[in-house]
Formats: structure tokens, sequence, C-alpha cells
């Protein structure tokens, strides 16, 4: 599982204000859904959120844009708010405590603070979007994901008509623990075991690759103490890899995952750009074209297909859901009627 990401989790934040009629609306006022109105003060907070830290466009136009791009994402999650309290699929306390719970865990107490100061957000502001997040989950799953299938007989029209696509080069399957040499602030490892400098990076990872040639499962070390946070979640893995996509990573995985044999570790920590490696291959795939009989080519037909329906499913539902609302969009009425005129 991917960890969670402060900006991800709040990108989505709504705050509702007062209530007012639906033919006019104060200069605050951007949008109103029903009777629930969204501000300008909310929106511009919403900006800053999308944005990272990064500087507002200097374009007029570019920073409306993006501030109707925003505005647009959080009328539609309303409408679906308001869908999902209809249907009584509301996020219990309980849900919210553990997403809570999961991801604050991936942070220091200093470090959550930082970041918390840096959003200029509260645990309760947090705490909120997560519950309109579990919330439009719960709708979704219910709505549409659960109603999804995918049949043989389209799997094997897809495999057919894609069937080039699976002659596949040589690949490897491999794992690797990575230490980087500055602070990390997606730390996503068990043990929250965060290297600052090259110094203490070349050591810790000297240290791990003795663990793991002591004996220790090379999973564990992994979740315990990469700080790589896509694959530390998952022991280290990256999967099946072609030699031409290890070599755009760094030449040197590449030569040593070629002088590996299945199962092995290689015996010395491999330094990159991106920090050090210790890398492990866990098996090699001669390539050539795969049947459908394969179960690796199935699972990936299979999620493809799934992943098509689900899209348009949820397309279709957004804007199936937007036509039973009234919504009013005050931004992009004032963007229009002052084209022309002088700023």
């Amino acid at each position: 599982m991917k960890p969670l990401v402060l900006t991800t989790l709040i990108a989505g934040l709504l705050l509702t204000a007062s209530c007012g009629s639906d033919s006019s609306a104060s200069d605050n006022v951007v949008a109103r859904i029903n009777t629930k109105d969204i501000t300008a003060t909310e929106l511009d907070k919403q900006v800053q959120v999308q944005l990272n830290g990064a500087a507002l466009p200097t374009a007029p136009e570019e920073l409306q844009d993006l501030k109707l791009q925003v505005l647009s994402r959080m009328i539609n999650d309303q409408i679906l708010l308001e869908q999902a309290a209809a249907a009584n699929l509301s996020a219990s306390d309980a849900e919210v405590d553990v997403r809570f719970t999961e991801f604050k865990g991936q942070y220091t107490e200093e470090k959550f603070q930082e970041l918390l100061k840096e959003q200029k957000m509260t645990v309760e502001d947090i705490r909120n979007e997560m519950r309109k997040s579990i919330t439009i989950d719960k709708l979704v799953n219910k709505e549409i994901t659960s109603k999804i299938s995918v049949t043989d007989a389209e799997i094997k029209g897809f495999y057919d008509k894609n069937k080039e696509s699976f002659n596949l080069p040589e690949s490897y399957h491999i794992a690797h623990i990575l230490v980087t040499p500055v602070a990390d602030q997606e730390l996503a490892n068990e043990k929250k075991d965060d290297a600052k400098t090259p110094e203490d990076a070349r050591q810790k990872a000297a240290r791990l690759l003795k663990d793991v040639q002591s004996g220790r499962d090379f999973g564990v070390v992994a979740r315990e103490s990469s700080e790589d946070p896509s694959s530390a979640p998952a022991g280290g893995d990256l999967q099946f890899q072609p030699l031409q996509a290890i070599e755009n990573i760094d030449p040197r995985l590449m030569q040593s995952v070629q002088r590996l044999r299945v199962g092995e570790t290689f015996p010395a920590v491999i330094e990159t750009r991106f920090g050090f490696h210790i890398l492990k291959l866990l098996e090699k795939d001669a390539g050539g074209q795969k049947d459908l009989t394969d179960p690796r080519v199935q699972a990936n037909v299979r999620q493809t297909i799934f992943g098509r329906k689900d899209q348009t499913l949820k397309n279709a539902f957004s804007e199936a859901a937007r036509n039973k609302a009234t919504v009013v969009n005050y931004l992009a009425q004032r963007i229009l009627d002052s084209a022309g005129k002088s700023q």
C-alpha cells in the first residue's frame, strides 16, 4: 500500500459556509451546491494545498484556470458527499481513527507537526477530510466498484486484440533496500529509520546489508528500514523489470542484476544518484510471447479492463449526480463578466 501523503489527503477538503438564496451571493461566495456555499477563502486554501508549496501562477489567466479546476473538484465532491449522506453511508468515528492512526504513524511527532504547519492545517482539518474521503469511497464502492465484473470472454478478447503487447523482453523480478543521504519527508518504513547525511546513509546501508547477509529476511529488513516510500511497505519489491528500465534507473544497478543468480543478494552496497541500494534478484523471466494461460498475463488483462470500466463508470456517475444537483458557479460567471474589462 502506498503511503498516505498529506497533500493528497487534504486536496479535496470541503468547508461549507452559511446558506443563501440561489439567485444571488456575496462576493466571497464562489459556488453554491443546492444550499451549501463554497467561499473564496476556502477555494484559495485548496489552491494552496494543490500547489504544495509552489508559487502561485503569475499570469492572471493561469491562476483563474487553476481556481476553476480546483473549484470544479470541490463542487463534485460536495455533490457526492450529499448523496452519500442520503444513503446513510457516512464514515464512522472508528474508521476515521484507523485512517488517521495509519497516516500519522508514517511520521515522527516532530515531522508531523512540521507538515501541519507547512500546510496551515490542524489535526481536526485532517480528520474531517479523512471522514469525507472514506464517505465518498463508500458511495463509490456501493454504486460502482461492487458492480463491476470482468468476464473470461472479455479477457480473451482483449488479449487477442493486444497479443503483440505481451511479447515481452527478458525481465528481472528484483527487490531493493534504499537508503537516501537526505532527510525524507515521506518516510514509510516501520522503524521510522531515516539517514539524514551521506555518511549516515553509507553506514546504515552497510549495517542493513550485514543484517541480510547474516540471515535476516530481506523483505522484513526492507519494511523496517528502507527509505523508498513506494516499495518499503511491500518488502522492497520492485516487480518484474526489463533490463532497459533498470538501466534507466542507473547502469550500475543493471550491471549488478546481471551478475546475480535467482535468490542472491548483491554482495556490496550499490551507490547511485538516488542513494545506497541493497539489491536482491527474486526471479528471472526469459521473455518472449506470453500466452493467456500465464497467470500474470491474465491478472494484467483483468486489471486493465477493470480499471477502464471503473474510470468510465466513475465519470458517468459523477456527471449523473451533478445533473440532479442545483449548482451555481459564481466564479466562472464573474470571469466571463469581466472579459474585456481593464483589470
